[in-house]
């Protein structure tokens, strides 16, 4: 025989009493052992391993996107020409793979990566894009396009970066560096 509880407006003593008068009903190995009001979870699951191996080289990777004149990026939306640069994985045991890239976003346009601002000899009205291998642009923390493992378990994550103007004002040159993390997420 089965009972059905609501428990939307019950009073505690209530509440209580309705607890109690279905642990007489219940099979005495399917109480939990604790005292009134306390809770019992049983959580399970399975550890696998889905992952890859980035590639050594891979890890900390300095990507080089040239050196360019101001007059390249006179206006917000010019851009330079893009470098292609790519992430090898191995080992991998899950069918595919996305990467995210996470930074510092850019001040005038949150979908770029902001340059590093020690000083005053860096770069400035300039952000770094990423693009995915058909040249689409990455957005700062949004994930990349899928790339599937192959039957060694491998694949290579291929991208291009390049320097975008931001804004209105005139481009000052200076060292353009920028930082960027990636996370990979398996399925």
């Amino acid at each position: 025989m089965f009972h059905k509880l609501s428990v939307n407006k019950m009073s505690g003593l209530l509440l209580s009493a309705a607890i109690m008068s279905m642990g007489i009903i219940m099979p005495q190995s399917a109480r939990a052992e604790s005292t009134l009001g306390e809770i019992n979870i049983r959580l399970t699951a399975t550890v696998v391993a889905l992952g890859c191996t980035v590639d050594p080289g891979d890890i900390d990777k300095p990507v080089k996107l040239g050196e360019w004149a101001t007059k390249q990026l006179k206006k917000t939306g010019d851009m330079t020409s893009a470098v292609p640069f790519s992430i090898h994985l191995t080992g991998c045991t899950a069918s595919g793979v996305t990467a995210t890239f996470t930074g510092t976003k850019d001040k005038n346009d949150k979908g770029l990566l902001a340059l590093n601002s020690e000083g005053s000899d860096y770069a400035q009205g300039v952000a770094v894009q990423i693009m995915d291998s058909t040249h689409q642009r990455i957005p700062m923390g949004d994930k990349a396009p899928r790339g599937s493992v192959d039957n060694n378990g491998d694949v290579t994550l291929n991208f291009y970066a390049n320097y975008v103007a931001t804004g209105n004002e005139s481009v000052k040159p200076g060292t353009a560096d920028a930082d960027t993390e990636f996370t990979l997420i398996y399925d």
